[in-house]
């Protein structure tokens, strides 16, 4: 019995009468029953106040460690729901154009094509790729592209698709997948396009107007870093705007290199043979031509 029970069933030493003393038993009961529920609830009231009246927790001190659990907001703000996007995909790829193919296939008139690039080889996209041909991810949720001004100057030099919004359309539909900041995302694929700007432009811009072969690219890029060749794969196609005696012909039109996704966080990382995930020349047949510049 609860002590509370005991102290409520005390009575007086002395009784006056026998009729009194026949009375006291179910008085007492009624009693005890009345004090054990007054002081339940009195127990259920201090602790409700407890609750209510209880400090916030102290802020620990900067530096001090604290749980994954206590931080994890902090330490990492949900700004999208990138954290599990990257495990989503295998591979990336970097695609880049031949300026002067985009241009002469029907897109003479587009902002980009009213003047000639510093760079004749220029970013299409960096696209988060799966084995499986076609099963990309695209569309992702992602914040608005807000990209550093001084970023943006030297990605406008190698992307003058820019000027149309091209960075917006691959932010939005392949970037926003890969996991990472619009910044960083966009620094990686800079620093990928400079990488074969300098191996294959020099020797693609002597090569407008006149034909060549993958076989040959290749041994360019493995010039300029041996094993470089392999990690690359050549789209090809018909011209709208080409010459007559070559409308019928295929002409380069992108360059693309495998990537592998195990830099930081996902992001472009040691450059793959295109052959380990299925990637290969597409429309280029033995031979194509490069068109020319302006």
């Amino acid at each position: 019995m609860p002590p509370r029970s005991k102290r409520a069933r005390r009575t007086p030493e002395s009784a006056p009468d026998a009729c009194i003393l026949t009375r006291v038993p179910s008085i007492r009961s009624h009693k005890s029953k009345v004090a054990l529920a007054i002081a339940v609830i009195g127990a259920l009231a201090a602790w409700y106040q407890s609750r209510q009246t209880q400090p916030p927790p102290e802020r620990l001190p900067p530096g001090t460690p604290a749980t994954r659990e206590e931080t994890r907001e902090i330490e990492n703000p949900v700004t999208r729901p990138a954290a599990s996007r990257s495990a989503d995909f295998d591979f990336y790829l970097l695609t880049m154009s031949w300026h002067a193919a985009f241009c002469a296939d029907g897109h003479e008139r587009r902002p980009e094509c009213t003047s000639l690039p510093p760079h004749p080889l220029v970013i299409h996209g960096l696209w988060p790729e799966r084995l499986q041909a076609g099963a990309y991810p695209h569309d992702c949720a992602a914040p608005r592209l807000d990209l550093e001004p001084a970023l943006a100057a030297e990605l406008e030099e190698y992307m003058p698709g820019m000027r149309a919004n091209l960075h917006e359309h691959e932010w939005r539909k392949h970037g926003g997948c890969a996991g990472l900041d619009d910044d960083d995302y966009f620094r990686d694929a800079l620093g990928l396009a400079r990488t074969l700007d300098a191996a294959l432009s020099a020797r693609l811009t002597t090569l407008a107007g006149q034909g060549t072969s993958a076989r040959e690219l290749r041994e360019i890029a493995d010039r300029f870093r041996p094993g470089l060749g392999a990690t690359l794969v050549f789209q090809c196609r018909t011209l709208r705007d080409a010459p007559a005696a070559q409308r019928r012909r295929p002409f380069l039109v992108e360059v693309r290199q495998c990537v592998d996704d195990d830099g930081a966080g996902g992001a472009p990382g040691t450059p793959l043979d295109c052959a380990t995930v299925d990637r290969r020349d597409q429309g280029c047949g033995s031979n194509f031509f490069i068109a020319r510049l302006g």
